[in-house]
């Protein structure tokens, strides 16, 4: 029995050390690739308001049709990118979107008209449509059920931090680098947000892992402990795959769990897109750019905290509906805050705040509980969250337009 004893605690200790190893390669490279995505999704709105609509003479909804271009090349790529994903390399493909975004995001710090940035933010929309559901997808092959919780948390709250950080940069920016070299300061946040982008697709190809039985730095016994963590599905996931698209698509439409997920999903975001504006609010409201740049970041570090501390209760708990449904309903109150359009300023605020926070700190515990029980399958269990993605994104193809149009700023009244 000691003997018994002594042998599960090794096992323990090892999987413990195997545990942290993962996370200094996985989960770092998806919390830093989650804070770049956010930034390069979200750094038009920093640069709208510190000095790109003047510059481009941007009017009517053009800054709308901007952000709408960025999610019709969004949603033109998850299903695919997500498919690519599951059957290469994620060493090898999702550095490559990180290079390819690097790219793009020199690109827009080149810019001299509209039309260049449609094209621009339709590519970048494209090349970035597979990181976040490819980084979930291989999150969930990778940790079981009740690390998977927690890991989601600190991944959706670095998306998070990516908006409050855009914020942030673009001030600097401002304050710092606007005219040197006549370069604007809203380019150099581009450019900055290129660097960070190369700098993490180098780390990718070099430290991210691929599957449990495939990737080369793992050793003989550490490859055996990845597959049984993962109950064995991966080996015959990753034999070859003899089954036709046309037979997993009926499997996946079949799949009752499947939609309800996916209008959460996309309904989340819908409510979600409300905090998006508040910079912009700001600035139709009197504050200077600076400002309305920095007002975004206590806003994202309120969401972070309680996103993560949402993620670690529902795996401290193993129940997911009540961690939905109880930061929800915050999220519910902030909303028609912000509906009536409550004043002075420091309600409205409150009110962003709450309707992030509440509605924020749900993701992560949605996506994992898709994870959990959608599909075991890993490539129809990839193809269930872009879907859930694809959908979220049909949703950004109006919204901007029809919720948020920039000329109807501050107010939002139609």
């Amino acid at each position: 029995m000691a003997f018994q004893d002594d042998t599960e605690k090794q096992k323990s200790l090892e999987e413990r050390a195997y545990v942290r190893r993962l996370d200094k390669r996985l989960l770092v490279f998806a919390m830093a690739g989650n804070i770049v995505k956010t930034m390069d999704s979200t750094n038009l709105s920093s640069a709208f308001i510190s000095g790109m609509e003047e510059e481009l003479e941007i009017t009517g909804l053009q800054y709308n049709w901007m952000s709408v271009m960025f999610m019709v090349g969004y949603l033109s790529m998850q299903i695919p990118s997500n498919i690519i994903l599951s059957r290469h390399r994620p060493s090898v493909y999702l550095p490559f979107l990180e290079a390819v975004w690097c790219v793009l995001t020199l690109c827009m710090a080149c810019v001299r008209s509209v039309r260049s940035v449609y094209i621009i933010r339709f590519l970048l929309g494209s090349f970035e449509a597979g990181f976040y559901p490819g980084i979930v997808f291989l999150l969930g092959t990778w940790y079981t059920k009740r690390e998977l919780g927690k890991r989601m948390a600190l991944l959706n709250l670095c998306g998070a931090l990516g908006t409050g950080i855009s914020g942030v940069v673009q001030a600097v920016m401002l304050k710092t680098m606007d005219g040197v070299m006549d370069i604007s300061g809203w380019r150099w946040m581009f450019i900055f947000d290129a660097l960070v982008t190369m700098i993490l697709a180098f780390y990718g190809y070099n430290y991210l892992p691929d599957y449990p039985t495939t990737t080369q730095w793992l050793s003989k016994a550490e490859k055996d402990m990845a597959v049984q963590r993962s109950g064995g599905s991966e080996m015959k996931e990753l034999k070859k795959d003899v089954g036709s698209a046309l037979t997993k698509l009926r499997s996946l439409a079949g799949n009752i769990y499947l939609y309800p997920f996916m209008v959460g999903w996309a309904s989340l975001h819908v409510a979600l897109s409300a905090c998006h504006v508040l910079g912009i609010v700001a600035k139709k409201l009197g504050y200077d750019a600076v400002t309305a740049n920095l007002l975004s970041t206590p806003d994202t570090l309120i969401t972070m905290l309680v996103g993560l501390a949402n993620g670690f209760i529902s795996d401290r708990l193993q129940s997911r509906i009540w961690c939905l449904l109880i930061p929800a309903s915050f999220g519910l109150i902030g909303c028609l805050m912000l509906a009536s359009f409550v004043q002075p300023f420091q309600a409205l605020y409150f009110a962003f705040i709450l309707t992030h926070a509440g509605f924020g700190s749900v993701t992560s515990v949605v996506m994992t509980w898709a994870s959990e029980i959608i599909t075991s399958s890993t490539e129809l269990r990839a193809m269930a969250i872009a879907c859930m993605n694809t959908f979220s994104s049909l949703m950004w193809t109006w919204t901007p337009l029809v919720l948020w149009p920039v000329t109807e700023a501050p107010y939002y009244r139609k």
